[in-house]
């Protein structure tokens, strides 16, 4: 766990430092770094952005109630929206959950009116983020 910890804080760490930290040796790193990769327990390295230094602020999760039959059209619409960043499948008041970035409130208005007006959304739950206490370690988010 040492090392996925490493990677998490910092996925350009360098094997040297993650040995000292781990103390053990950078081939060990290297192989058990390897071997996380190998099972699919590590995916992939990415990047982590600061999305109000690219101007986008709007952060909100939108609940939706979908009819049980229209669920998949509706998810294979959503998920290829670039402005939608998670999409989950929920249980309890709402069947999706879905996390969006936007520059302004008139974007976010938009896709309600606009990318939402789907066959099969029975009703929506939006709820706008106004700042983190803490934000997810692998999306920055």
């Amino acid at each position: 766990m040492k090392i996925i910890k490493c990677l998490t804080d910092d996925a350009r760490s360098t094997y040297k430092k993650m040995a000292e930290e781990a103390g053990v040796s950078e081939a060990t790193i290297k192989n058990r770094i390897d071997k996380l990769q190998e099972e699919g327990i590590i995916k992939k390295f990415t990047i982590v952005m600061d999305y109000h230094k690219l101007g986008r602020a709007i952060k909100a999760f939108i609940g939706l109630k979908v009819q049980p039959a229209k669920l998949s059209s509706i998810v294979e619409v959503i998920e290829n929206n670039p402005d939608v960043h998670v999409l989950y499948r929920t249980s309890g008041d709402v069947d999706l959950l879905i996390e969006v970035i936007f520059e302004q409130m008139e974007d976010l208005n938009s896709f309600l009116e606009t990318e939402l007006a789907l066959d099969g959304i029975l009703g929506t739950v939006v709820t706008i983020v106004i700042g983190p206490y803490k934000r997810c370690p692998w999306t920055g988010l």
